[in-house]
């Protein structure tokens, strides 16, 4: 027997809690070609970046032609003779071939500079040795996908190659190509090199394989010799049970046409007609497949035909209705259903719930009424459809982006079935999916067609686009270039126009000879079992066997005209049968909170021991400065006064900072905002002294508002119009706020009587009323818990909150599920300056107010982004952070006076708790972001709902916050305390759809 080449001796490889790789051991001989399949998380690619030096195994050991080995680098991978090429390309599209080839290692001439010559020379003999003709002087962006594929090969064969590793390397590929790639690898093999294929085509990897190793859940199922092997045994190791790999292709009742597109031509952002006047159509009852090597406009159709692409010419009609210049929610209600090709980008929000990510296109009775979330419907029809679509190890609560990617594809063909539309348009179905939900999803769109409903669909598997389409249109370079009947399409014939060549009886006969050809050539070792050309890899359009599972859905009569948005699901009542208790959801909610805390907790936990630190280094006692600081403001009315005083600004600047954060905008203009706030509140005040008090006080409270709305507007929309920089125009539009009300309380509205930067006094009856001086309690409080409450309301239960936490995936969902990014990003600025203009116009009405003064804020506005980011962009959170830091910062004069420490010690507190907090979120956010690139981890199905789920399942939530300012109640005992450094962290924090970042 020969001596293996690669050895992985019981490799196991863990991030955090998930286990990728389980005591794996597996042997590549030098010759063959050894598949590599498994269920998408099983670990095949985090195995092979420990062989391609990109990773390094927790245990056991990498042997390599006969010794151990450890691959610390990919530089020593290509040392050893292993190249690797990744699914991905990772080319530069501006360099010629060679300088790919050689990119990182370039030949240098005897003076230094770039052999250019001798490099395009050892890639033409490099070319000519394996059977990869191409153009070394070529540029790559003027190849072709396959010739692009080529260049990694070379790139990877340039090292004296003796292990080449190919990971889904024909994804992308005509089936000539695929070929060609073939004949390549099988004359590698009869060179004497190991090659490793990563495949999820099972047809193609009994096609070409000699040796076939399957990996489940992170651990070898088996290795066996490729003979006698057939797809339904591969896929059953796969998936752990039996799985239909084939379809029932039943004859379609086509009806009227659904949708229509006339001459429609797209140009892309570089000036690329991308769609060359496309002309199509589809009619009820039928599935039209769009065929075609990516990158030929599929995408841009799709996105077009959603609304999601702007439009240069020709016409889309949907059941009749012209919708080209229609937005995506018009579309929606005109009947289109469409599941994207990007699960993550455009599909879900991977940190929102499975129900927040199945509602958004429901909001209708009994979901949602009069604009509020009815928590007992939206619970109970996601739970309905989780059940009726098996989405695996999912609860209402789990965060959609802990699932397994077939799982999440279930959530969105859920979630698009359930609105029963006239058009459902399904861009790239099983990309990323496993075997076993495959079919579950090729016989949803199945019977969704036998429902009635048109089906668009695009795929770039052409095994899957000829078994599932009525119909198929080949797509090349933007234009419909061939259309096949399933009784007219073969795989030569496709293939052919995929490759641009429009197909004639004799081009498809020779196609078909050299497919022949080819295969015979392939199937030279005693491994690889020939395949017949035109077989299906994943489905069979010919076969007998019945759909394993066809999803139930609402039928057509059930849905239009304001009927509930579930079809014919019928909802149950939350703590019913299979529903969620009171008790489960208080302990679920008991959990989060506990989980929510910890790293503000432990933030502030290290912030005092490194103030304790700084204390004993002054010489003073850290107890005793502690005790002033946190507990002396409960000793004396006064104290508690100044406690209040200072917690109802930060109050109310940590809600507005949450709301533009939790829609991933760093509005940390709040200073500005709160300034023109103020001072609108005190012009109506010291202008309107003859209307009564209480309309004065609300007339005050509004104009604040006003005042603060423009100030936020102007940035939001400066954002939604031109993309100008959030982080620039609120700090622009803050400054410009500080130095107009400094001009207007020094020049045409200044008191000369106070002796200060003020405005003249605003009438008595017009200020609040106090319920208790003494202790400062007052309708300003009142105010102030009112407005926090309300918004944390209107945040967390409300449509336009959800709209808010859409927004704030910081990717295309809340587009895609008809939110407009540009009007949302007006109204969430609008909202936000409103309230901070609210705290300013508070406090102003308040008792250390009275008039408007330039020096009232010790920089509230920055200081409420410290709160928000303490509670973590949870509004309700955020009442107790604001509590904690005017506490802090009533204190700090009793600590200097009676513990001498002096004050500015809080600033140093509040510093270190903010850069603890960001660093958290960082370091969770980029270790996960890393965890996610090297593993294709999604928690597989078959572990789903198990404790596991902590894993990277905890992964819930990216993160939460941003910078955000607050206000104080000057006045009161105000304290000389300035802002911390906290809008500097904005940048590195994404929101959480709970205001809860895990």
């Amino acid at each position: 027997m020969a001596t293996p080449l690669l050895e992985l001796r019981n490799i196991t490889k863990a991030f955090g809690p998930k286990v990728a790789n389980d005591d794996i051991s597996l042997s590549v001989l030098p010759g063959r070609i050894h598949a590599l399949v498994g269920e998408n998380g099983a670990g095949k690619t985090t195995l092979m970046t420990m062989i391609a030096g990109t990773a390094a195994p927790d245990s056991g050991a990498i042997v390599f032609d006969g010794a151990v080995v450890e691959i610390t680098h990919p530089q020593k991978a290509s040392a050893l003779g292993i190249g690797m090429v990744h699914q991905h390309f990772k080319l530069v599209p501006s360099l010629t071939v060679a300088a790919n080839v050689f990119l990182g290692r370039e030949l240098r001439t005897s003076r230094g500079t770039i052999d250019t010559a001798s490099m395009e020379q050892q890639v033409t003999e490099l070319s000519q040795r394996f059977g990869l003709v191409i153009d070394p002087r070529a540029r790559v962006s003027s190849l072709s996908v396959g010739l692009r594929q080529r260049v990694e090969v070379l790139k990877a064969l340039s090292h004296d190659t003796r292990l080449l590793i190919l990971d889904e390397p024909t994804a992308v590929l005509t089936p000539g190509e695929i070929d060609e790639l073939f004949l390549v690898m099988r004359s590698l093999a009869e060179k004497g090199c190991a090659v490793v294929f990563i495949s999820h085509k099972l047809g193609e990897v009994l096609e070409i394989a000699d040796t076939i190793t399957v990996i489940r859940d992170g651990r070898t199922i088996d290795t066996l010799p490729n003979i006698g092997l057939s797809q339904a045994d591969i896929a059953q190791m796969m998936v752990g049970r039996e799985v239909l790999l084939r379809i029932t292709h039943t004859p379609p009742h086509p009806g009227g046409p659904v949708l229509g597109i006339d001459g429609l031509t797209v140009v892309d952002d570089r000036g690329v007609t991308v769609l060359d006047h496309l002309s199509l159509s589809v009619r009820s009852g039928e599935i039209v497949g769009i065929a075609g090597v990516e990158g030929n406009g599929q995408s841009e159709l799709a996105a077009a035909v959603a609304g999601m692409q702007r439009v240069d010419g020709g016409t889309v009609t949907l059941a009749g209705r012209d919708i080209t210049t229609a937005s995506v929610a018009e579309r929606r209600s005109a009947g289109l259903a469409y599941i994207p090709e990007d699960r993550e980008a455009v599909g879900s929000g991977p940190s929102l719930s499975v129900a927040e990510n199945i509602i958004p296109t429901h909001l209708t009775p009994p979901v949602a009424r009069h604009g509020w979330i009815s928590s007992r419907g939206a619970q109970a029809f996601a739970r309905e459809l989780i059940a009726r679509f098996d989405v695996r190890g999912a609860t209402t609560a789990t965060p959609i982006g802990t699932l397994s990617g077939g799982n999440v594809q279930k959530v969105i063909i859920a979630r698009e079935f359930a609105s029963d539309p006239e058009l459902l348009m399904v861009s790239q179905p099983t990309r990323g999916v496993d075997v076993g939900a495959m079919e579950f999803v090729h016989n949803a769109i199945v019977a969704r067609r036998d429902q009635g409903a048109g089906v668009l669909l695009l795929s770039a598997d052409l095994n899957e686009v000829m078994s599932l389409s009525d119909r198929l249109l080949v797509m090349y370079r933007g234009e419909i270039i061939a259309e096949f009947t399933q009784e007219s399409m073969s795989e030569a014939a496709v293939g052919l126009a995929m490759a641009g060549v429009r197909p004639s009886a004799e081009e498809v006969r020779a196609a078909e000879e050299r497919r022949a050809e080819a295969a015979a050539r392939v199937h030279t070792s005693e491994g690889a079992t020939p395949a017949t050309p035109g077989a299906a890899s994943v489905a069979d359009a010919g076969a007998a066997t019945p759909p394993a599972a066809t999803p139930p859905v609402g039928s057509r009569s059930h849905r239009r005209d304001g009927a509930s948005p579930a079809g014919s699901v019928t909802t149950s009542v939350p703590g019913g049968p299979g529903g969620e208790s009171v008790a489960d959801r208080l302990r679920r909610a008991g959990a989060a909170v506990l989980r929510g805390s910890i790293a503000p907790v432990a933030a502030v936990v290290i912030a005092l021991l490194v103030g304790a630190g700084i204390i004993l280094a002054l010489g003073q006692d850290p107890l005793a400065a502690y005790q002033q600081l946190f507990f002396s403001n409960f000793q004396s009315p006064q104290g508690i006064g100044a406690l209040v005083a200072q917690f109802i600004p930060l109050a109310v600047l940590s809600a507005a900072v949450i709301i533009s954060f939790r829609a991933g905008f760093f509005n940390i203009g709040g200073e500005g905002q709160l300034y023109m706030g103020a001072f609108a509140g005190a012009w109506v005040g010291f202008t309107f002294t003859s209307l009564p008090g209480p309309v004065a006080t609300v007339l005050a409270l509004l104009v604040g508002m006003i005042g603060g709305m423009l100030w936020g507007i102007i940035p939001g929309a400066l954002l939604a119009y031109w993309r100008v920089d959030i982080i620039v125009t609120t700090l622009m539009m803050s400054t410009i706020a500080t130095l107009l009300t400094a001009y207007l309380v020094t020049g045409p509205f200044q008191d000369p009587t106070a002796g200060l930067a003020a405005s003249k006094k605003i009438a008595p009856d017009a200020l609040f009323t106090m319920f208790s001086p003494e202790y400062g309690v007052g309708m300003d409080l009142v105010v102030a818990l009112i407005a926090v409450v309300a918004l944390g309301l209107v945040l967390t239960r409300s449509v336009w909150g959800l709209k808010v936490r859409q927004l704030g995936e910081m990717n295309r969902f809340a587009e895609y599920t008809g939110v407009s990014p540009k009007k949302m990003s007006i109204q969430v600025m609008a909202m936000s300056g409103a309230v901070s203009g609210l705290a300013g116009a508070i406090f102003v009405l308040g008792p250390n107010g009275g008039r408007f003064l330039q020096t009232f804020s010790p920089g509230y506005g920055f200081l409420g982004i410290t709160v928000a980011l303490l509670a973590r962009l949870n509004p309700w959170a955020a009442i107790v952070a604001a509590a904690f830091y005017a506490n802090m910062m009533a204190g700090s004069n009793s600590m200097q006076i009676y513990a001498s420490v002096p004050f500015p010690l809080v600033n140093v507190l509040q510093g270190i708790i903010i850069l603890l907090i960001t660093a958290v979120f960082v370091i969770d956010r980029r270790t996960r972001q890393r965890v996610l690139a090297m593993l294709h981890l999604r928690r597989p199905a078959a572990a789903a709902g198990t404790a596991a789920d902590a894993s990277l399942g905890s992964r819930s939530a990216v993160a939460a916050a941003a910078p955000r300012r607050a206000d104080t109640r000057g006045g009161r005992a105000e304290p000389a305390v300035a802002p911390p450094p906290a809008a500097t962290v904005a940048s590195e924090l994404t929101i959480e759809s709970t205001g809860e970042t895990r």
